[in-house]
């Protein structure tokens, strides 16, 4: 098949040593990722229809071995490059519109009126609120954390897994007017095809700090120079994980975390994910650091808007502590956040849970060399009235479907069912590295969900929000306050006298469908239970 070639070529070259590591470059294309992989696949042309060399190499790796790449590019805006204008004054707010705010609505790329120059924070409330009008540079000073696309390339010489990440708010999966080609699944599918990967293999996910940019339009508007930056950086770093990727050992833990969370529903208590997964990448052939990932639930909101300079919260501080301990990337993605308040402060939890982390030879072994992916779609039902109603307008950039339904359960005695006139394509992962399990969601899970996946996973799991899509919150039925979806949960409390009652929960406000985390549940846990059988 010519996605197993291309991946073995790949492979091949790494481990005979025909693979020349291009200089680093950031935000223009895959020119110079093209010509590398084309250069590469010239050199190794007759090892790949060599069946026994091929084998040969792919035996090098001994247990607990894969060949591993990580690469970074930042995402500071770049207008000049892009052919645009970055505006941080004057940009119109919901509660302070400028005299041009009605000069704005001629702009048909979103339906809300606002500069089109300007960057906007996300996850506060809805429509244009905290315009970025500064950013957090990367640099060697404490506090200097820059924003990234960060990448992390995993493959045994067949299959292939890369877990992507982007210091924003959520990011979607398509996009209608924003940009062409830049969303997950499009930049899966073009990047699948140039480099022999099954597009399943893709995981990209968003941090969701809110101090960092909104890519999906509902807090403003995003300017097409910049999501076209963004696209490219997503190409730059994924082809320079995969370029530059090397035979690497692997090591992993479960790491009791409690101190740095804690649920936040108002109504009941609700169930929580109190431990981080982690796991780290070292060269195996020089000892140097490549990748250092972890995975928590806690949301990212301990700066706020942070007096509009962009941030990427903690995510920023655990990145930059685990590279200084132990080179390479660092990496931080969320898992079931949806339920779930970070505690201790943006120093304090990004210190703290890089801390957990033990020197090298401190956590268990990976055993296997295997590595597999597990994708499946369907058309989720929208039955946010006021969200499905926003949506199809325009005020969010994502195409929709004509028709949802879902059924899901445990047992079709308690199926949850839900049919809509208006749907939306999404999609879970699933992938197995050794005896380690990576899962996607495409949204903010809650707790329940993911420690269902990490009892049922074997070894340790790595239960991943917001990826390959930003959908809202996405939580069980039982769970579920259908008043609030419809549109009270933006008010969530009123005083009555020296009382604050609650009328619904805030989180429902944003959830699409009171099946829609039954549904993720169930379909990640079959894709998990087919990478176990092999089907």
């Amino acid at each position: 098949m010519p996605a197993r070639r291309t991946a073995r070529t790949l492979i091949v070259a790494l481990l005979t040593g025909a693979l020349a590591v291009t200089t680093a470059w950031a935000g223009i294309g895959l020119a110079p990722v093209k010509d590398a992989v084309d250069d590469l696949g010239d050199q190794v042309t007759g090892l790949v229809e060599d069946a026994e060399s091929e084998s040969a190499a792919v035996a090098a790796l001994t247990p607990g071995q894969f060949v591993v790449g990580a690469a970074k590019v930042s995402i500071k805006p770049r207008p000049e490059a892009y052919g645009g204008t970055w505006e941080t004054e004057g940009c119109e707010t919901m509660g302070s519109p400028s005299p041009e705010f009605f000069g704005h609505l001629g702009d048909l790329r979103l339906t809300w009126p606002e500069n089109p120059n300007c960057l906007y924070m996300g996850g506060f409330g809805i429509g244009p609120m905290n315009p970025i009008t500064g950013w957090n540079e990367a640099g060697q000073d404490p506090g200097e954390y820059g924003l990234w696309v960060r990448a992390l390339f995993i493959s045994d010489g067949t299959d292939s897994l890369v877990l992507t990440q982007i210091d924003g708010t959520s990011y979607f999966g398509r996009y209608g007017k924003l940009c062409e080609g830049c969303g997950a699944f499009d930049i899966a599918e073009e990047l699948g095809a140039k480099y022999g990967i099954d597009p399943a293999g893709f995981m990209m996910a968003s941090t969701h700090a809110h101090s960092a940019p909104d890519f999906i339009g509902g807090w403003g508007g995003v300017p097409t120079w910049y999501m076209n930056q963004v696209h490219a950086a997503f190409r730059t770093a994924i082809g320079e994980a995969v370029t530059t990727s090397a035979p690497a050992s692997v090591e992993a833990g479960d790491s009791l975390s409690r101190r740095f969370n804690g649920e936040r529903r108002d109504l009941y208590w609700s169930a929580e994910d109190n431990t981080m997964s982690w796991v780290r990448f070292t060269d195996s052939a020089t000892g140097a650091g490549i990748a250092t990932m972890g995975a928590y639930a806690g949301h990212p909101t301990t700066l706020g808007s942070n007096g509009g300079t962009a941030h990427p919260d903690f995510h920023g501080v655990f990145a930059k502590r685990v590279e200084e301990r132990f080179g390479g990337t660092g990496l931080l993605f969320q898992t079931g956040l949806g339920n779930m308040s970070s505690s201790g402060g943006t120093l304090g939890v990004g210190l703290g849970l890089a801390a957990l982390i033990p020197e090298a030879g401190g956590g268990q072994a990976v055993t296997g060399t295997d590595v597999k992916v597990k994708q499946t779609f369907w058309s989720q039902p929208i039955t946010n009235i006021p969200l499905g109603t926003l949506g199809a307008v325009g005020f969010f950039d994502r195409p929709f479907t004509p028709l949802g339904f879902v059924e899901a359960g445990k047992h079709d005695v308690r199926y949850c069912r839900s049919v809509s006139p208006l749907g939306v394509t999404t999609a879970v992962s699933a992938a197995s590295v050794g005896n380690l399990t990576f899962t996607g969601a495409p949204g903010e899970v809650f707790s329940n969900l993911t420690n269902t996946i990490e009892e049922e996973a074997p070894g340790i799991a790595f239960p991943l929000a917001q990826v390959n899509d930003g959908l809202g919150y996405i939580m069980q039925s039982f769970e579920t306050d259908h008043v609030g979806r419809q549109g009270v949960g933006f008010v969530g409390s009123v005083e009555v006298g020296d009382d604050d009652v609650v009328l619904s929960e805030y989180e429902d406000a944003y959830g699409l469908d009171a099946c829609f985390g039954d549904a993720v549940l169930m379909k990640t846990l079959n894709l998990m239970k087919d990478l176990r059988s092999g089907a």
